[in-house]
């Protein structure tokens, strides 16, 4: 069986594993930030009309809930109260100055009408799996609307109002739980690395296009912590165009050795779909089989897991994505209950009829000299640095 392939046609019995959670709710996906910003939450509900499409969701042992607003003073775990009042402010339609210096009301992070109210839903989901995970009441754990990880402490940035990873994660460590963040978004999780620079409670990777290239300009393979934090803060920067084979080659070399070695009692996957080479916004090159196998890696990896959407811009192929992550993480094959009935795809008209995945991709030539090369300099660095703090 290759990685990322899963076992079994519809119903799989999981035995006596602790339950497979999905947290989602309507009035998440029907939310919107503007009529034209790329950040569209309708791509949960293009996921779950694909999840009822291609599976049998009670009978795979899922238990699907809604998410909870966030208690506000659990926001103070990681933000600052200053500009939390300013985003209570611009939810209300209110206007000062200092909300320019937050970053709020930008063409990047406009500010509408219940935005406050939305950012503590999508924070009060992720918090809420956490919970679940740390005390039995789940081993799994996807919610797509989350995994906000530009947000700041005192701004907002990349459509991230608040920074939902690391609220959770912070209480979970005050908890005295150990915890590991693999973020796999395209975009490097900064907010996140903010969050935990300093400390060795909570090891943090993430794999992206360089910001030499794109938003947000940073996540390099130096910024590897300080302080006690010194080497659990992993980058692994990838040239624009790496594809499936260079980007699994990286992941292979460097993410399992020190989840291994780090012992996680919960790791936190964004599992941003904006990597892929159709998205809009981004430059790699990986195609549904490469995001398929990296989900499947962490899965492997992850005692307990807690997998939030992130990124991804392309909504349709996005919802594709999220569906075959879903495979891998309840272990249960697609199948689509309309084989012979509906022709084509009934979430974009750009997808192959019948098929969730899409065709195979290669970089040859020059091109694929080039992303490699910098991939292995890359790792190259990571092992001969961090790895020895390890031990490894």
């Amino acid at each position: 069986m290759e990685p990322g392939d899963v076992v079994g046609q519809g119903h799989k019995d999981r035995g006596g594993s602790a339950p497979l959670v999905l947290i989602y709710g309507d009035e998440l996906a029907n939310s919107e930030y503007t009529e034209s910003h790329p950040f569209r939450p309708v791509r949960a509900r293009l996921f779950m009309e694909l999840l009822h499409r291609y599976f049998y969701l009670e009978e795979d042992g899922c238990r699907i809930e809604r998410p909870e607003p966030l208690d506000e003073a659990l926001l103070y775990l990681y933000h600052r109260r200053s500009y939390i009042e300013l985003l209570k402010k611009a939810g209300k339609g209110e206007f000062v100055p200092e909300m320019l210096h937050a970053a709020l009301g930008t063409d990047e992070n406009p500010v509408f009408k219940g935005m406050f109210e939305l950012a503590l839903t999508v924070a009060g989901g992720t918090f809420q799996g956490a919970r679940l995970l740390s005390e039995g009441g789940a081993a799994i754990v996807f919610d797509p609307i989350s995994g906000l990880h530009h947000a700041k402490r005192d701004h907002a940035s990349g459509f991230c109002y608040v920074n939902d990873v690391a609220v959770a994660i912070t209480d979970l460590v005050r908890k005295g739980q150990r915890i590991a963040s693999i973020d796999i978004d395209v975009h490097h999780g900064d907010g996140v690395q903010e969050a935990f620079y300093a400390t060795d409670r909570v090891l943090t990777i993430s794999l992206h296009e360089s910001g030499k290239t794109l938003f947000p300009g940073t996540g390099f393979e130096t910024e590897i912590g300080v302080g006690e934090g010194r080497g659990y803060n992993v980058n692994l920067p990838l040239s624009a165009g790496t594809d499936d084979e260079v980007y699994l080659s990286a992941f292979e070399d460097v993410v399992p050795p020190l989840i291994e070695r780090f012992r996680p009692d919960i790791v936190f996957a964004q599992i941003g779909a904006d990597t892929h080479r159709e998205d809009f916004l981004a430059h790699l090159n990986l195609t549904s089989r490469g995001y398929k196998q990296t989900v499947s890696r962490i899965k492997d990896l992850s005692p307990k897991l807690m997998a939030m959407g992130g990124g991804g811009y392309n909504i349709f192929r996005t919802a594709a994505l999220w569906t075959l992550a879903w495979s891998v993480l309840s272990g249960v094959a697609p199948e689509d209950k309309f084989t012979g009935l509906v022709g084509g795809m009934m979430y974009g008209p750009e997808a192959k009829a019948g098929s969730l995945e899409d065709a195979p991709f290669v970089l040859e030539g020059l091109d694929r000299e080039q992303c490699s090369g910098e991939a292995e300099r890359v790792v190259r660095y990571i092992r001969e640095t961090v790895f020895p703090l390890h031990g490894l």
